[in-house]
């Protein structure tokens, strides 16, 4: 039978080659590090759930072109329970430009679901014979 000799294996110390110690964390550092994760999580948390600033997008429900000198536009605007919303409803002509301008408010309720839009009818008046009507913005007062 043949014998099989294997090599032993390369020390480093011999060769000049040492490990490499793994590096902790200093217990200061470990603190340091907490401290810094819990002020990041308490920034995401203040920026997540701070108050809006802006009301929820309102909707178009339908607009009918009564005449030339009128259009009926109906939104649904999400009324707030500590703040008034202001929107601006529009009519335009068939190239974009605005024939027709008002601004609406709904006023706070609190009792108001911010679910739920509130249906408001607007009658615009318009300078010429408007393409369609649309509620443009709205905004907190």
């Amino acid at each position: 039978m043949t014998e099989v000799t294997v090599a032993p294996p390369l020390h480093d110390d011999r060769y000049g080659r040492t490990s490499r110690p793994t590096r902790e964390l200093s217990r200061r550092a470990k603190i340091i590090a907490v401290v810094v994760l819990a002020a990041v999580v308490a920034v995401i948390a203040v920026w997540a759930f701070r108050p809006q600033t802006n009301p929820t997008t309102p909707r178009t429900l339908d607009y009918s072109v009564v005449d030339n000198s009128s259009t009926h536009v109906s939104v649904g605007i999400f009324p707030d329970q500590e703040r008034d919303v202001h929107c601006i409803v529009q009519a335009t002509n068939e190239h974009e430009a605005i024939v027709g301008f008002t601004e609406v408010t709904v006023a706070a309720d609190p009792n108001a679901d911010p679910n739920s839009p509130k249906r408001v009818d607007v009658d615009l008046a318009t300078t010429q014979l408007a393409a369609s009507g649309h509620v443009d913005s709205c905004w907190f007062e």
